[in-house]
């Protein structure tokens, strides 16, 4: 049984339809349908779960930054925010499956998108690394806390200070995952989901993007071309998103802790569990490459 949002009917004319759907691990989405002057009206309602504010989200920063993204073809149009959540026009479209991720057109398409996204103009909020990881680490609970953990985390902030490049700063998405992105019945590429939104560092958006499509070398390579072609000044390499790929994976793996000791969901360990081997591996390697350097 769906629980309607206050918000939601609000908005609503008295007769309309909400259903859910799949996608999102942190919020609740629906599509609205309603009458209105004889007219169908189809939106997408994005209801913040629980777990919004802990995260350090703020609705008003998220807004700003999607209607930016819309403004110039990135994102679907908002209609209406609310504290609670947010209505956006519907997009009729799909999300790619593996194959369609892996494809040279689309690699080309996502390259596109990201290099368009990152040459804008900056968001007046800042997302700074070091203290959303602080946050994170200061939201869970004792148990949850270890030496090993407390290691990691220190590690991570001495990479963010000491050895990130500082000039690559740019409009960033920050959860570039392939659920966040839809093509429409056109084949027009859109990326959803803004509450992470905002200025930031442009390899982490990258480094997100290789970690979730899971590309092979090949195919980041390929990304990295065309990102370059659309963004010349970037000139971004492979050895650069090393240092990112251990402070992206410290990212998630804090966020997929919190979100289990939210409410316990099985979902959330079992990434956790996958983040935490991920973030091992990833620092031993970048611990040869800096010896392999030295």
């Amino acid at each position: 049984m769906i629980i309607i949002p206050e918000f939601v009917v609000r908005f609503s004319p008295e007769s309309f339809s909400l259903q859910p759907v799949v996608g999102g691990l942190s919020n609740h989405n629906y599509r609205l349908d309603f009458q209105l002057y004889g007219l169908r009206h189809r939106y997408f309602v994005r209801q913040f779960s629980a777990t919004y504010n802990d995260m350090d989200n703020n609705v008003e920063h998220e807004c700003a930054a999607q209607i930016q993204a819309a403004a110039i073809g990135l994102s679907p149009n908002i209609i209406a925010q609310y504290e609670q959540g947010i209505i956006c026009d519907w997009i009729t479209g799909k999300h790619w499956d593996l194959d369609e991720q892996a494809r040279d057109e689309n690699i080309d398409q996502i390259a596109q998108l990201t290099a368009t996204l990152h040459q804008q103009p900056l968001p007046a909020h800042h997302l700074n690394m070091v203290e959303r990881l602080q946050h994170y680490y200061q939201t869970l609970k004792s148990e949850f806390k270890t030496v090993r953990l407390d290691q990691q985390l220190a590690l991570v902030i001495d990479l963010i200070e000491h050895q990130l490049p500082s000039n690559r700063q740019g409009f960033c998405h920050h959860d570039m995952n392939p659920l966040n992105f839809m093509v429409d019945e056109q084949a027009k590429l859109y990326l959803l989901d803004w509450e992470f939104a905002a200025a930031g560092h442009c390899d982490f958006d990258i480094t997100t993007l290789f970690q979730t499509f899971a590309w092979e070398h090949s195919q980041q390579v390929l990304f990295l071309t065309y990102y370059n072609h659309y963004y010349p000044a970037a000139n971004v390499t492979l050895d650069q998103l090393a240092v990112m790929a251990v402070v992206v994976e410290m990212m998630t793996l804090l966020w997929c802790i919190v979100m289990y000791q939210q409410d316990k969901d099985v979902t959330y360990l079992t990434l956790w569990q996958q983040s935490e081997r991920a973030i091992a591996d990833k620092i031993n390697r970048l611990n040869k490459e800096l010896l392999w350097d030295q």
